[in-house]
């Protein structure tokens, strides 16, 4: 496909449909009153939030192995300053730009880097960030200094923040709030990942994205619209990670984990990368059916499993479970659309 043809092509919406999940979402805490499940949908919406993250990414041609690294440092950064005085609401979007930063600095170094091999940069990245926060007494001795430098109370006691398991991040809000919190929050991501798509950013993405060197000579400023995805892929990653920290009491290093920088890119494949609609349906299934094989006891045996089933559906199923879906609901509603970031 040319960039001509790309840009060409006419997108028809389909808002009746997310209209219709708003819905759902919104009724389901009046259906599931039940602790755990209610904890399993709101990862749910948490890991929509950070694949959808990851998948804009990549619709403008680029990719990461460690995207960890970036839901880590909004965790961590809107914990820190949440504990030092500052209000829920600017902790969390001051984690999500902190986060949106370091991408915005990582960009620059490793913007002409292609495909996997800023990837890999990323992977390494995440790693490192890691092994930083894993020295908690020195990491935190270093932000409270910096704390101080800036006029905030910079109190933080390493002897008092659970050792090992990591920083106690205080509840942002009432525990029974966290539902629709996170629900409005996945909303909210999904609106602006269909508000990007859809502008004339998201066409540039695309252009790269199918090729870099056609969009170059129609004018397309590579390096700009590589950096401003970066951003906001590392801004929606930060915000996730921020609203995760207080709903799961505390984080710690494990939140850089190669766990947690997999899975974007297992459930983005999995529903369909590069649409709007994929990361919700991945993060949909491979979240369920990764608790629920949780439940009967499987460890090793789910990432095995979960192997099994990207193989299967890679080969089977190549473009994700989107298209097949899409063709299923235009045959039930007699219907063509040519939408194709669905």
């Amino acid at each position: 496909m040319t960039v001509r043809e790309l840009f060409g092509k006419y997108a028809v919406s389909s808002y009746s449909a997310y209209l219709l999940l708003v819905m759902i979402g919104l009724a389901l805490p009046l259906v599931i009153t039940d602790d755990f499940y209610n904890r399993i949908i709101i990862l749910t919406f948490f890991y929509i939030m950070f694949s959808t993250s990851w998948n804009l990414l990549a619709y403008s041609g680029q990719a990461s192995l460690g995207h960890a690294a970036f839901l880590g440092i909004g965790g961590f950064a809107s914990t820190i300053l949440i504990i030092n005085g500052v209000t829920p609401v600017l902790g969390v979007f001051s984690g999500a730009l902190a986060a949106s930063l370091v991408g915005l600095f990582l960009g620059i170094i490793c913007v002409r880097l292609k495909e996997w091999f800023l990837g890999l940069v990323t992977f390494g990245f995440a790693i490192i960030m890691a092994a930083v926060v894993n020295e908690l007494s020195v990491f935190i001795e270093a932000i409270n200094g910096i704390l101080s430098a800036v006029g905030l109370s910079g109190n933080m006691d390493p002897h008092m923040l659970g050792g090992s398991l990591g920083i106690y991040s205080p509840d942002i809000v009432s525990r029974a709030q966290y539902y629709y919190l996170f629900f409005f929050a996945m909303v909210g991501t999904i609106l602006a990942s269909h508000l990007v798509i859809r502008s004339k950013i998201g066409f540039a993405f695309a252009a790269i994205r199918e090729n870099q060197a056609e969009a170059g000579m129609m004018g397309v400023d590579i390096t700009r619209y590589k950096l401003i995805a970066f951003m906001i892929s590392t801004f929606m990653a930060g915000f996730a990670g921020a609203l995760f920290a207080p709903y799961n009491y505390f984080i710690n290093p494990e939140i850089f984990s190669i766990h947690n920088s997999f899975m974007p890119i297992i459930m983005t494949i999995s529903g369909g990368i590069g649409t709007i609609g994929g990361p919700i349906i991945g993060a949909l299934v491979i979240n369920i059916l990764w608790e629920q094989m949780g439940l009967w006891g499987m460890s090793i045996d789910r990432l095995l499993i979960l192997g099994v089933i990207l193989v299967l559906e890679i080969l089977f199923l190549p473009k994700g479970l989107m298209p097949l879906i899409k063709k299923i609901t235009d045959k039930v509603a007699g219907t063509t659309s040519r939408d194709m970031p669905l």
